[in-house]
């Protein structure tokens, strides 16, 4: 990727003297920028458009262009391209439109241009795309109007399938005085997608945080290995995910996603910082731009007693602490204020201060207070009288932040005309309302505690049980009970002791052996939910009742089992998700799962500590932990469980659906066992 980024030559294809065309855009944008590269100008006949010459096809080019930029209509395009591989240019960006995202019809173009990639060995970036742009270099590569003063540099780089999102991302970060590196604008991704780009980036010196607009992700596993392996923030909007967007993105940048759930709880296991938006995108960026906050204890201090208590409120919410101001704190503000006047509490109400001075001695000596992580100011002002005074104190807010390694959050709803002002003669990030920046600043705490945790560390299993050798493949299809239970046997998963019977007597000899009391249920493989289709009888006493539930019961062949002692009803399930593969879930089981919903999900394997998380995530977890003297469940062992059925999902990826409801789980040191079990390959 280095080249495509730092070419030393670019040929714009598509070059015509018509004031309308929008590849002599890009040639425009490269000179403002001041690309120092040689710059080739690519027609469909020979020409000059103001001081350089228009070649008449790839041929025509003397010498090889490191980087070739294509505009072209798409019926041209192939013939372009193999142009362009037999002159042996091998970075190309199509920027054309019309494929996939336009029609199925025009899939048949997108394989034509694998085939050229292919044959050549060639590195695209789109089709349907805007192009590069690198702030580094002056490469600007977009077909619309682009002008330096538009852009500030600095570590923000981005990734995204929508050209028209670059765009807007630029504009906002330059409002928000946000510095940018690198924009790739990678459309249909045909053959360099977000991951090749992400990888790049990670390594880039220059990129410290990183923005993604995705509709889909291709390869989620690697998306999450690239991202869990760098310290860099990684802040992703994903989109597509109701039933109305998916229609829309497919004809945008033929995007099929995957479960959105799934990509919550994937992004958050790899520590990616999803948000809902670009401003809590652009709002992240500020907050990253910060010091990072070494801890939840927040000093809030405010000029009105309205903003104190939303404050407090949103940091609640977002999981902030009020800190515990020292008394040499409050001895300090009760000496720079009329006393009486400033309760001592925290939040700070300075309403009838009005001296900037002592805002800044406020403001540092919380910075000093060891029991402050952070500061939240949330600055209201005179709007005429003002404002020079609020410019010089949000400047020496930065310098203290910067002098005492501690994040400022700095709030204040500006004059119209001031805000931009504000911003760009303190350089210092400035936030409209308390939600958003905390919400933000809660994201860059949640980081740096990420950075600061150990590695996870695998855990030996065996204790649960593990299976030996290479993994068989399982049969396509709905596969039956009994084998179902043998497969989560050699998985280390205890299993009520059952029979597979096919009429009355063969269930009375079984029954004898179990032992009473039992449980009858079909074990037809075309009946998926038994208890709707009273598939299931439990609690059968003896032979006499037995022998009547058979009979109300339709044709087999029917499972027999030992009725498992009281515990806690625990759903285990799994499925094959499109964008991440194996994922795994767990939560409160039995037949009102689907009503209660409260599951945790993972991509799996996962281990130990993954595990445990899970557990705790759950609503429901006080119940599984014990409470109101209540003796908790096993924990430790649906821990363990859940590990080793991750394993099970990661070696047999040609399993569809997995669905273990319920696994009863017994009090503490008494693990668990399955009772019921469906699982569906494909």
């Amino acid at each position: 990727m280095e080249t495509i980024f730092f070419p030393e030559s670019v040929a714009i294809f598509g070059i015509s003297n018509s004031p309308a065309n929008q590849g002599r855009v890009i040639a425009e944008n490269l000179d403002r920028f001041g690309f120092a590269g040689t710059i080739y100008l690519v027609g469909s006949r020979a020409g000059v458009l103001g001081k350089r010459q228009i070649f008449a096809g790839a041929d025509a080019i003397p010498g090889v262009p490191e980087l070739a930029v294509i505009l072209i209509p798409a019926g041209g395009l192939i013939q372009t391209l193999e142009a362009c591989g037999k002159k042996g240019i091998g970075n190309i960006v199509i920027e054309t439109a019309g494929f996939s995202e336009f029609s199925e019809e025009r899939k048949g173009l997108e394989k034509e241009i694998l085939r050229v990639a292919s044959q050549y060995d060639m590195k695209i970036v789109g089709p349907n795309c805007v192009g590069i742009v690198n702030v580094e270099n002056g490469l600007a590569l977009p077909f619309y109007p682009l002008f330096p003063h538009e852009i500030k540099k600095g570590p923000v780089s981005i990734i995204s399938q929508s050209g028209g999102l670059v765009h807007d991302i630029m504009v906002l970060c330059n409002i928000e005085n946000i510095g940018m590196n690198k924009m790739v604008s990678i459309g249909n991704k045909l053959v360099c997608d977000e991951n090749d780009v992400l990888e790049y980036l990670i390594s880039d010196p220059a990129t410290g945080m990183i923005g993604l607009y995705l509709e889909n992700i291709r390869d989620g596993r690697r998306f999450m290995d690239l991202a869990a392996s760098t310290d860099k923030p990684i802040v992703l909007l994903k989109s597509n995910r109701s039933p109305g967007s998916k229609e829309i993105a497919r004809f945008h940048t033929s995007a099929l996603a995957g479960d959105d759930l799934v990509v919550d709880k994937a992004m958050k296991q790899a520590g990616v910082h999803r948000v809902q938006n670009l401003r809590e995108m652009v709002d992240s960026f500020k907050a990253f731009s910060l010091p990072p906050p070494k801890g939840p204890r927040l000093a809030v201090i405010a000029r009105s007693g309205g903003h104190a208590v939303l404050s407090a409120d949103s940091a609640y919410f977002h999981g902030l602490r009020l800190a515990s101001l020292s008394g040499q704190f409050f001895d300090m503000l009760s000496e720079k204020t009329r006393a009486g006047v400033i309760r001592r509490t925290n939040p700070i109400d300075l309403g009838d201060v009005f001296d900037f001075n002592v805002y800044f001695e406020i403001t540092g000596s919380a910075l000093r207070d060891q029991n402050v992580d952070a500061v939240l100011i949330i600055h209201s002002y005179a709007l005429d009288v003002d404002f020079e005074p609020s410019k010089q104190f949000i400047s020496d807010c930065r310098g203290l932040s910067e002098r005492y390694g501690k994040p400022i959050v700095f709030c204040t709803i500006a004059h119209k005309d001031d805000r931009l002002a504000l911003q760009g003669a303190t350089g210092f990030p400035l936030f409209t309302h308390v939600d958003d920046a905390l919400a933000a600043f809660s994201k860059a705490l949640e980081h740096s505690g990420r950075q600061a945790r150990p590695s996870p560390e695998r855990v030996d299993t065996g204790r649960h049980g593990k299976r030996q050798g290479a993994p068989s493949r399982l049969s396509p299809g709905i596969t039956p009970t009994d084998e179902v239970f043998n497969l989560l046997k050699e998985y280390g998963l205890s299993v009520a002791d059952y029979r597979v019977v096919a009429d009355i007597d063969e269930g009375l000899k079984a029954a004898r052996d179990i032992g009473f009391p039992v449980a009858l249920k079909t074990a037809s493989t075309r009946i998926l939910h038994k208890t709707e289709m009273g598939g299931v009888m439990l609690g059968i006493p003896d032979e006499a009742s037995l022998e009547r539930a058979f009979r109300s019961m339709e044709a087999g062949p029917y499972l027999l089992q030992k009725m498992a002692s009281p515990g806690c009803e625990v759903i285990i399930g799994g499925r094959n998700d499109p964008e991440f593969g194996p994922v795994i879930l767990c939560g409160l089981g039995g037949i009102f799962v689907e009503i209660y919903k409260d599951i945790e999900i993972r991509v799996a394997p996962i281990d130990e500590r993954t595990a445990g998380e899970m557990i705790a995530g759950l609503g429901s977890a006080a119940i599984l932990k014990g409470f109101r003297g209540k003796k908790g469940y096993d924990v430790d062992y649906l821990a363990g469980i859940l590990v080793n059925v991750s394993r099970l999902l990661s070696e047999h990826s040609e399993i569809r659906t997995l669905d273990i409801n319920p696994l009863v789980l017994f009090e503490e040191g008494g693990g668990g066992v399955v009772v019921d079990a469906k699982l569906e390959t494909g």
